[in-house]
């Protein structure tokens, strides 16, 4: 399967100091050519709501030693399957039909 997707990204224009506003922020666009060869069990994940936590803008100003990796925490992969080769995902495809 091949296709070619728009993929728009948020990303922080100017420093923020005080409360986060819609001027700090800039949606960007780009072309992103999407592939997954016959057979691979590779899944095409397309995020459907992103979020930021004003704490979280504090911390991304300066490092701290509580920002350390931590090899017990999970990854958090917010989105939905967007185009799969492997049949294992077709289940979870008629589990989550309403949110998909």
């Amino acid at each position: 399967m091949m296709a070619e997707v728009t993929n728009r990204y948020v990303t922080i224009k100017t420093n923020i100091n005080g409360s986060p506003e819609e001027f700090h922020f800039e949606i960007k666009a780009t072309a992103l050519a999407l592939s997954l060869e016959p057979g691979s069990e590779d899944v095409i994940v397309k995020i459907l709501y992103v979020s930021i936590d004003p704490g979280q803008i504090n911390r991304m100003k300066t490092y701290s030693s509580s920002q350390r990796a931590v090899n017990l925490s999970s990854a958090i992969h917010p989105g939905g399957v967007s185009h799969f080769t492997s049949p294992i995902y077709i289940i979870c495809l008629v589990i989550l039909d309403s949110y998909i």
